[in-house]
């Protein structure tokens, strides 16, 4: 084919029909213009002079063309040369050969640079002192492409060179580069296979140590008082939702536990006998605690007064705001005089309830952290043995019996009002939850494999000494059957998710029992592991049922639950199947504690129960808001920030 090499003004380019690229030729023409613009034109268009006129088709180059195009339109440059219609474009004009195998052939032979050869160029960029925001400028790129390019770079050799083989996927990558430790990433790739080498697997391996910035405790702290103290945080650049882990738990729950003795330290001088902290308000629930109540008097007249002056004010104030147009200066300030009207409303009505001094003297406080990262107060609580005391004070005539009937009574009280659970929506809500990890369980078998032997070795080691030992993997191949404690176990996604996993092994599965033997043994080791997964967590039983809590089966349940990264956000919501289960108060209550806005809580207290649960269930869409059953329950590292005594 004779060419011959040439300038021609790009307004005389025009692309040729014979073009055989059709699909996304406009795909990465933004891009390609950023490159040419730092860069200039490396390969030069192949074009042949049109029939007619003075114009030069564009045969092989029709992105560059297209590119060259847009940087005219914006009124761009190439490397400092601004683009008109007269800029010189480099070009070969073909004289002779098929204008379609022309195209063809030079679209046909190009070869994509492998990922890996793509990261390093990257970083051989930054390593010569180009800023990764100066890349994504020149290359088209957003700063956010360019350091995930640059993350995934900063891989194990060992990591990036499977890479190289196509033995990783591009997604396990990601995955792995979670973490900058090299030597934890090949632990994850190299010492696992099977399931574990599922992306989501591989990061729950690596962050498992770790406490994401949703968990109540980082959003307690704060990650900018976590830093500030010197703790380390984990980014994950390719997650979605920007998705951080902090590194350092043991500094976290002492922060915490810094910031509960502070606010402790402001409750002691209230009068009670003892205010202790907890760094999960889970421990309030199943403490065994009695409660005492504050009483409410009736106002004084002057403050019958303050708050018939308020509520006038109040009044006129709202409806001067609803009246204002949208986007009026004076509403906005108008607004903060309301809260403030609220704030005092409030602490008059909040003065009008008082403990009774010798209660207090014998009941105390928990401060602790709420599910939703905020500080949490709960007052009045008393210790078993207070109780008969209490009863004594209270003018009982038989502190005994009375103290037996008003345990289980304070007990069952606090129970509702702290959490509106019955025993039987606690058994219900636990089922679901035992449902859930049965499925995550299956998927890891690397923590059923622990499972199985901690309940196999405890057996056999243990029983012995410590007398019968409670496991939650109840190694009897058999399953407890999760379906009678759920009240619609169709609509239950953690059932449906673990029977799922049952049928799809129920059909590779021998038909014949006396075939199930030759048939494990002739299975590769992977195969017999992701099974051994399967039946660990068909004897998975983390259920609390009614008067049976198993109190070490559970705790170790929570245990095998961290290890999996189980979040029960993926299994549950707050549905109205469950709210109607629930008092108004306590759906209100709900709501507040998943931080909706005191007024949807009191709208709802207010509206018939059908019309409130609906209400409700829009207003905890998203809020990931759940109830204690179905909470993780945070592990403390240190005995003295559990519980601080005063």
């Amino acid at each position: 084919m004779n060419t011959a090499e040439i300038t021609i003004p790009l307004g005389k380019l025009v692309p040729s029909k014979a073009n055989v690229r059709r699909v996304s030729s406009e795909a990465g023409k933004a891009e390609l213009a950023a490159s040419i613009e730092a860069h200039g034109l490396i390969h030069n268009l192949v074009t042949r002079k049109a029939a007619k006129g003075a114009k030069f088709e564009v045969v092989a180059g029709g992105r560059r063309l297209g590119a060259l195009r847009l940087l005219l339109d914006e009124g761009r440059t190439v490397q400092g040369v601004a683009v008109t219609k007269d800029y010189q474009v480099r070009a070969i004009v073909a004289e002779e050969g098929n204008d379609t195998e022309i195209s063809l052939a030079e679209n046909d032979q190009r070869q994509p640079m492998h990922a890996v050869d793509e990261v390093i160029a990257y970083r051989d960029l930054v390593e010569q002192g180009m800023a990764a925001e100066d890349i994504a400028s020149r290359f088209g790129k957003s700063v956010v492409t360019v350091r995930q390019r640059l993350k995934l770079a900063s891989l194990s050799p060992r990591i990036l060179d499977a890479m190289r083989a196509d033995e990783v996927t591009l997604e396990q990558a990601k995955a792995l580069a979670v973490s900058d430790d090299h030597m934890a990433q090949e632990a994850a790739w190299f010492e696992q296979d099977g399931w574990s080498r599922d992306p989501s697997n591989i990061r729950s391996f690596l962050t498992s140590a770790h406490v994401r910035g949703t968990d109540r405790l980082a959003q307690f702290v704060g990650i900018e008082a976590y830093e500030a103290a010197g703790g380390g945080v984990l980014r994950d650049l390719f997650a979605d939702d920007g998705l951080t882990f902090m590194t350092d738990r043991p500094l976290l729950v002492k922060l915490a536990g810094e910031r509960l003795e502070a606010a402790a330290g402001e409750v002691r001088p209230l009068g009670w006998k003892w205010v202790e902290i907890s760094l999960d308000s889970g421990f309030i629930h199943g403490g065994g605690f009695g409660r005492i109540h504050a009483v409410r008097r009736d106002p004084t007249e002057d403050e019958q007064a303050e708050l018939s002056a308020l509520a006038r004010q109040y009044d006129e104030l709202a409806e001067a705001i609803d009246a204002y147009a949208e986007g009026d200066p004076q509403m906005e300030a108008d607004e903060a005089k309301l809260q403030v009207l609220e704030s005092r409303i409030e602490a008059i009505q909040n003065a009008l309830e008082a403990f009774d001094p010798q209660e207090m003297g014998l009941a105390g406080c928990i401060v602790s952290v709420a599910h939703g990262g905020y500080l949490q107060v709960t007052p009045g609580l008393v210790k078993a043995e207070d109780r008969k005391a209490l009863a004594a004070s209270q003018g009982s005539n038989d502190a005994n019996d009375q103290n037996e009937s008003d345990e289980a009574r304070q007990v069952d009280e606090a129970e509702v009002e702290t959490s509106g659970m019955s025993a039987t929506l606690t058994e219900e809500l636990t089922a679901v939850r035992t449902a859930a990890l049965r499925v995550e369980l299956s998927n890891r078998p690397g923590v059923a494999l622990v499972a199985i032997l901690h309940a196999l070795v405890s057996r056999v080691f243990y029983d012995y000494h410590y007398g019968r030992i409670e496991t939650a993997v109840e190694v009897t191949g058999q399953r407890r059957n999760l379906v009678p404690s759920i009240k619609e176990p169709d609509a239950c996604r953690a059932l449906s998710g673990w029977n799922e996993v049952m049928e799809g092994w129920g059909h590779r599965l021998p038909g014949n029992p006396s075939d199930l033997w030759p048939w494990l043994v002739a299975q590769p080791q992977d195969v017999q592991l992701d099974l051994l997964a399967v039946v660990t967590a068909a004897n998975l039983n983390a259920v609390v049922a009614r008067h049976e809590t198993g109190r070490e089966r559970i705790a170790q349940a929570d245990l095998m639950a961290e290890a999996v990264g189980l979040d029960m956000r993926l299994w549950w919501t707050p549905e109205a199947a469950f709210l109607s289960r629930l008092s108004k108060a306590d759906i209100a209550g709900v709501m507040r504690e998943a931080g909706c806005t005191e007024d949807a809580a009191k709208a709802v207290e207010r509206a018939p129960k059908p019309e409130g649960v609906l209400q409700a269930e829009k207003e905890l869409d998203g809020k990931g808001w759940l109830p204690a059953a179905l909470r993780a329950p945070v592990k403390v590292e240190s005995e003295s920030l559990a519980i601080a005594a005063e």
